[in-house]
């Protein structure tokens, strides 16, 4: 039995199956899959957090660091990507800075 201190980590099939959904959202852009630092810094919520970024052909991102949770991997659909890459990462609207 796992304490509540445990991380799971995502199986093949359930990176297999957000990747689809992915490039179902977004089928322009490449899926680049990354973990706690691998996108610069250390902001994951949790140590196996994963999180994804849509590249193109010519290397350029064109989104910011989704977050998902690995319990959550099966569950995402093509229109919370959509949702999550249009407002970022953040759950509260961005102010203007003036």
């Amino acid at each position: 039995m796992k304490g509540s201190h445990s991380n799971r980590k995502a199986t093949r099939d359930e990176m297999a199956h957000a990747t689809q959904v992915i490039r179902e959202a977004f089928p322009e852009y490449e899926v680049v899959w990354g973990c706690h630092s691998d996108f610069g810094g250390h902001r994951a919520p949790r140590d196996h957090t994963l999180a994804f970024r849509l590249r193109d052909r010519w290397g350029k991102y064109h989104s910011n660091v989704i977050w998902v949770w690995p319990d959550e991997l099966t569950s995402i659909t093509a229109e919370w990507v959509r949702t999550m890459v249009k407002r970022g990462t953040s759950h509260q609207p961005r102010s203007r800075r003036r």
